[in-house]
């Protein structure tokens, strides 16, 4: 996974728009879009900034990772039930097949994907 798509779903988990993101890191909403996009490296101070922000490390932010592939649909489909409230309705996660995790997860994206 690449820095943009990371800050991308650390943005997402945390719910903020681009432009409340912006206005935390005191930068414009186009910056961020293109962080997001990949089309704009940010310098250092802002790259630290983001870590602290998200409670991430510099090192998880810089290093390029492999797409969803490494993840195992558990681990994918935790990370997307990140919200207390939805994790109530999907408590028993555990018991449903790698089948519907899937639908599920791929549902979240999509939505996420709409709302952005």
């Amino acid at each position: 996974m690449k820095f943009g798509d990371k800050l991308r779903s650390l943005r997402n988990k945390y719910n903020l728009t681009q432009t409340e993101l912006a206005e935390k890191l005191n930068l414009s909403k186009a910056n961020i879009s293109k962080y997001e996009s990949g089309n704009l490296e940010p310098n250092i101070q802002t790259i630290t900034t983001i870590s602290k922000l998200f409670n991430v490390s510099v090192d998880y932010l810089l290093k390029d990772e492999p797409d969803d592939e490494s993840l195992t649909i558990d681990e994918e489909f935790q990370s997307l039930l990140s919200d207390p409230k939805t994790l109530v309705a999907f408590k028993d996660f555990q018991n449903l097949t790698d089948t519907d995790k899937q639908e599920i997860i791929n549902f979240i994206k999509f939505k996420k994907q709409q709302n952005n």
